[in-house]
């Protein structure tokens, strides 16, 4: 009786020891990759805090914040990046204007779509709370469920900086020549 007893309490111990390891297996893969998340904001803003950064780095950030928004569709980020009055004058002037709420409208219902997005060939002017940053924005754009295709455009950005953060006011595009 001894034999079945201590077979069966190796067998009841392996169950569990499968059991464990599968489920801590995706039970601590999320809490690691939160925890990642939350490691990598809080020294973003230890970095931010402690550093002194040039305006040109902190406009590449927010140029990098915009297009990844954009392209991953966080309308969350580009409510927060955008200022109330932004507009986006498109190549064909006025008649392609976006306001932010057209393109919260487009973002949310999947209307505009990126795979990949660059930012290139920056250049910032300006001071204090104003900065007009030139350069070249590279995406695979979906529009309307449409096959994505490769666009690059050249943009002049105007931020201006509201509450120690920066947001975009304007954006205005120009196509680029090949």
């Amino acid at each position: 009786m001894s034999g079945r007893f201590n077979r069966a309490i190796i067998c009841c111990a392996t169950f569990v020891s499968v059991l464990s390891g599968c489920s801590s297996s995706r039970d601590e893969r999320p809490v690691a990759d939160s925890s990642a998340v939350s490691a990598a904001k809080a020294d973003s803003a230890k970095a931010t805090t402690s550093a002194p950064t040039s305006l040109s780095d902190d406009i590449l950030a927010a140029e990098n914040a915009w297009r990844i928004g954009v392209g991953g569709g966080d309308t969350v980020e580009l409510g927060q990046i955008t200022a109330p009055e932004f507009t986006m004058v498109g190549t064909t002037g006025p008649a392609s204007t976006v306001t932010r709420a057209n393109l919260m409208k487009e973002i949310s219902g999947g209307m505009l779509q990126a795979d990949s997005s660059s930012v290139s060939d920056l250049t910032v002017r300006g001071s204090g709370d104003t900065a007009v940053a030139d350069l070249t924005f590279f995406w695979r754009v979906s529009r309307m469920g449409k096959a994505p295709k490769p666009e690059t455009v050249k943009v002049e950005d105007t931020w201006v900086r509201r509450d120690g953060r920066w947001q975009l006011a304007a954006r205005r595009e120009r196509a680029a020549k090949p």
